[in-house]
């Protein structure tokens, strides 16, 4: 069986369980926690390396930083999915040059709502490389709206033209 599909499975599981418990967000809290306990950024502040500690207290320092990358890298994008499926919602990563105001985030959503005639969850992300506009990425489909993009195409152009 391949890890993607004992990944699934434990998500399928781990999401029928929460549901039935009526946990599902404080489940895709503690997931995104632990899977933050392998960023550095993450386990300076301890936050997220003491849920990780809490989980498995007689492990290894080394056996709960695999189980915070296997968190990471498996399970929390497929509970995710599997959620989505199950609760009917587009997950939409939204990636902006800085965070979205209550405004925009509300205008946003419900333009994609709109256009895709299904509810939407935006998981938003800051890239200051971005400079200005949004990179939507829904269901493996990018939209690329950013000044970056923009400004690299115009520079690929120029650059065939000769002219760069």
């Amino acid at each position: 069986m391949r890890s993607r599909d004992v990944a699934r499975k434990i998500a399928e599981d781990l999401y029928a369980l929460a549901a039935e418990e009526k946990t599902t967000d404080a489940l895709e809290r503690e997931l995104r926690q632990i899977a933050a306990s392998t960023d550095e950024t993450s386990r300076s502040d301890g936050r997220a390396a003491e849920l990780v500690k809490t989980a498995f207290p007689d492990a290894s320092s080394g056996f709960r930083h695999l189980m915070g990358l296997l968190v990471r890298d498996l399970v929390l994008g497929e509970f995710l999915s599997v959620r989505a499926e199950a609760e009917g919602i587009a997950r939409v990563h939204v990636v902006t040059a800085r965070p979205l105001s209550g405004d925009e985030r509300k205008h946003l959503t419900e333009k994609l709502e709109r256009t895709l005639k299904v509810w939407v969850k935006l998981e938003e992300n800051v890239d200051p490389a971005v400079l200005a506009g949004a990179r939507i990425e829904i269901e493996g489909r990018t939209l690329d709206g950013t000044l970056k993009a923009r400004l690299d195409q115009l520079h690929r152009t120029l650059g065939q033209s000769g002219e760069a």
